[in-house]
């Protein structure tokens, strides 16, 4: 059998495939069966600043007005990490595999305060789930880059466990964004974040949010971006998003990925599909006389480096010329 075990961020992971974040990464029942499955490591459900501030603690508008809404505000931000804290823990208990927790917040100044809270209660990383999404004319594009940077550097300058930085598609330049991370101390990224979408009740005329199962041709945006960010900058990146099979594994690791998230496969079809997709993984490498995931990482990159433009450009153009033949 190939040695399936890969390095990321400093942590030996026996498997490549992290369980993403997730409702299934909620319960440790639940984490143990995606360890006894051959992941190699957990992400739990995100901590989100919202949910935070809308608990009221038992406490209600009729209680007190002003002390109700000191701890909306601040109280709660400051002692609501508790819950989150003991998921960490009563999994660190549960698994022997690495557990990294997520957190998501939209004010600056809480990420580095819930980092070093997950640091303590024993999580092995943290991944910044970061989606500052401008939805306003005002708002500067270098602002908004700006701000990941100063969250990952007020992050890095509380926590000594490495620190990952989920971002979305939706940049300019994303090899430059990436750079950026890496400079203010990302120890990886994330590729992509997968956000929420949105529909509009049309009886109501509200909006009401839009879940949907990823499906493997979203992946391979991905694989281009993980290709020119690892060829490039020499990061651990971790793809999310797609991964649905055995291919879509090999052809992020031949990439240069240093690891992969499974979610949406994993809900539809059962934590057995972790162990199913690497017997496959460890068939293409026997096939090939290989013994590690470690001899292909990065073979594609490297093969084709510098050709992912005029690739892009010849394949624009045969698409053109076969609309215009039809």
């Amino acid at each position: 059998m190939a040695d399936l075990s890969v390095n990321y961020m400093g942590l030996k992971l026996k498997s490549p495939i992290i369980l993403g974040s997730s409702t299934m990464s909620k319960t440790t029942e639940n984490m143990k069966a995606a360890e006894n499955e051959g992941a190699g490591a957990i992400i739990l459900k995100s901590l989100f600043e919202e949910e935070l501030r809308q608990g009221d603690a038992g406490y209600g508008d009729s209680f007190h007005p002003e002390a109700y809404e000191y701890i909306m505000k601040d109280a709660l931000m400051v002692y609501g990490t508790k819950g989150y804290t003991e998921i960490i823990e009563k999994t660190k208990n549960t698994v022997q595999i690495p557990v990294i927790a997520s957190i998501n917040c939209m004010g600056g100044k809480w990420w580095a305060g819930f980092a070093k809270d997950i640091e303590s209660a024993g999580a092995d990383a943290v991944e910044l789930n970061i989606a500052y999404v401008p939805f306003s004319i005002k708002d500067d594009p270098r602002d908004v880059e700006q701000r990941y940077i100063d969250t990952v550097r007020a992050v890095k300058a509380q926590v000594k466990i490495p620190v990952a930085v989920k971002i979305g598609p939706n940049f300019t330049s994303i090899p430059y964004m990436a750079s950026k991370l890496k400079e203010a101390g990302a120890d990886s990224l994330t590729l992509f974040n997968r956000y929420y979408q949105m529909a509009i009740d049309t009886d109501t005329l509200k909006l009401k949010p839009v879940h949907y199962y990823s499906t493997e041709n979203e992946t391979y945006n991905v694989l281009r971006w993980v290709s020119v960010i690892t060829s490039q900058l020499g990061i651990n990146v971790s793809s999310s998003t797609g991964v649905h099979s055995s291919s879509a594994v090999l052809q992020h690791i031949l990439a240069g990925a240093s690891a992969v998230q499974m979610v949406s496969e994993v809900y539809k079809n059962g934590f057995g599909r972790i162990s199913a997709v690497l017997e496959e993984v460890d068939q293409w490498l026997e096939l090939r006389k290989k013994s590690s995931l470690a001899e292909i990482r990065g073979l594609a990159s490297k093969k084709n480096a510098g050709e992912h433009m005029g690739f892009e450009r010849t394949q624009y153009m045969k698409i053109a010329e076969a609309m215009l033949v039809q």
